[in-house]
């Protein structure tokens, strides 16, 4: 009776594993995402300074 049982447990588990992995790599890009807005502030105040990273070449 139970032998039916095996192929949606495999498919739920698969699912949520997924489901899991996907999360991970959201939240690992929204990190990088708001890594670059933080570079770009840190340019922009830079430049606002007088301090341009381009003007030291």
């Amino acid at each position: 009776m139970l032998e039916w049982l095996w192929l949606p447990l495999i498919v739920a588990f698969s699912l949520m594993y997924y489901a899991h992995k996907n999360g991970l790599k959201h939240k690992e890009k929204l990190r990088e995402i708001d890594l670059k807005e933080k570079q770009i502030e840190l340019e922009m105040m830079k430049e606002r300074n007088g301090i341009s990273t381009e003007r030291k070449g």
